[in-house]
């Protein structure tokens, strides 16, 4: 079961299955990468300049340093998640726009006590970073390089990073029986799904399939069989159903949702999202 959790002022609040509340943990000011751990009882966040963990009391249990911000550092966010069986932590490091050094890294850090595993090097200058992590215990990176496009990489804990070439998607989900990927343009001119690992295209579809201007960044996997996928005009947006299988457009899912990504598919079938009143609803 996917771990769900959401922010709610300096808090990130943890819950179980039926969406009780689990347990909260705090967070610093300006923080907008955090991960929790699958057993729910440990989180990881980032600053601009370190990785910690903390417990649910928010008592720190380790802290990585990665180094002061140069003088001329731009805007860029670290991004740290855990493994899928919580042994380590994946850590995204835009080093060249925080001016820490020429080339961005992808570091390993082991989850218990926060000491490097392995450090990557990466040929890339991204102002940030999403990551999905695989049960086998690999990760998907996905490093957004503003004008200049994005870069996917993959890779395993004792391995090296590979470059799948996707310059201009953006990975959005993946499978439940992560043998596939959701990806959208860069430009939101399409979504794509691919064979997982080959990368081969499957099918793709344009906005205009679904009656809409462009493709968000936002939706994923509902199950095995459909995906959401989320399209909009530039005032409006909907949520459609598709086949994974086949690209077949299974109809508008008819919801209304507070923004185009406030919807989690959880991969049963189920998806979460926000209700009005700002509580949590899974349907």
């Amino acid at each position: 079961m996917r771990v769900i959790s959401r922010r709610s002022g300096d808090d990130v609040q943890v819950f179980d299955e039926a969406l009780e509340p689990l347990r909260i943990f705090p967070l610093p000011p300006d923080v907008w990468s955090w991960s929790v751990s699958s057993a729910r009882d440990s989180l990881v966040y980032a600053t601009d300049d370190a990785v910690v963990r903390i417990d649910p009391a928010g008592r720190e249990r380790w802290r990585f340093e990665l180094g002061p911000r140069g003088e001329y550092a731009g805007s860029f966010l670290v991004d740290a998640v855990f493994s899928a069986d919580d042994a380590l932590v994946w850590v995204y490091a835009p080093q060249a726009e925080a001016d820490r050094g020429e080339q961005d890294e992808w570091i390993v850090l082991d989850a218990a006590t926060g000491a490097p595993r392995r450090r990557f090097p990466l040929d890339s200058a991204g102002h940030g970073g999403g990551q999905h992590p695989f049960r086998d215990g690999r990760m998907l990176l996905d490093v957004g390089e503003g004008q200049d496009g994005t870069r996917v990489y993959l890779a395993a804990p004792d391995g090296e990073p590979l470059d799948l070439g996707w310059a201009d998607r953006v990975p959005i989900g993946v499978a439940p029986d992560e043998s596939q990927i959701m990806t959208v343009e860069y430009e939101q001119g399409d979504v794509a799904f691919h064979d997982f690992p080959s990368g081969v295209v499957r099918f793709r579809l344009g906005p205009e399939a679904f009656g809409y201007s462009a493709v968000e960044f936002a939706g994923g996997y509902l199950d095995a069989e459909t995906a959401i996928v989320v399209v909009s005009d530039g005032e409006s947006w909907r949520h459609f159903r598709v086949g994974t299988g086949t690209g077949e457009i299974l109809g508008d899912l008819g919801i209304v949702t507070m923004e185009p990504d406030d919807l989690e598919p959880l991969g049963d079938g189920t998806y979460v999202i926000t209700d009005t009143d700002g509580t949590l609803r899974r349907m």
